[in-house]
């Protein structure tokens, strides 16, 4: 009797258990990184080559600070100890003086990168959405993963290259 019922019950589930599978095995799912899809994509990678010539003044100059606040860093370190208080007082002040500076131009720096990405992506908006539009239209994707949501994902899945090349078009 037991075997009977085990049965009937395996009768009724694997029918379910099929058409899910089924189910399963018709959907066509795709992943995309979209960030990398727009970075790689040449005009994106123009617009930042004109940034970095923007910015590459400040850039010289973040470094050239750096430097120099090394240097004096160095000398206190290795002069310190024969210096008066007066002069350890005022290499302090140079180095300190160095360091907002830094601290200053870096913060500028970044406020700009953050203004020209987010200039990029409302640049490139419009191009992506059609874009993906297009895309999953040809493709008839039943669904598509963010690729930053993911563990793990077969590469044959991601379709970022082919975004990047419609971008490109």
């Amino acid at each position: 009797m037991k075997l009977l019922k085990s049965m009937a019950c395996a009768l009724v589930l694997l029918p379910g258990m099929f058409f899910t599978s089924v189910a399963m095995a018709e959907l066509k799912i795709a992943v995309l990184d979209m960030q990398r899809a727009i970075l790689e994509s040449n005009e994106a990678v123009a617009f930042i080559k004109q940034v970095q010539k923007e910015v590459a003044p400040d850039a010289e100059k973040v470094k050239k600070i750096e430097a120099s606040a090394k240097k004096l860093q160095d000398q206190l370190a290795k002069d310190g100890a024969i210096m008066s208080e007066s002069e350890k007082k005022k290499l302090t002040e140079s180095i300190e003086e160095k360091l907002v500076n830094y601290k200053y131009l870096v913060g500028k720096l970044q406020n700009t990168q953050k203004q020209k990405q987010q200039e990029l992506l409302r640049l490139m908006n419009p191009k992506v959405e059609t874009a993906v539009k297009t895309l999953l239209a040809e493709n008839k994707y039943d669904l598509v993963l963010q690729r930053q949501a993911l563990v793990f994902s077969n590469a044959e899945l991601d379709i970022t290259a082919k975004l990047t090349e419609m971008l490109n078009k």
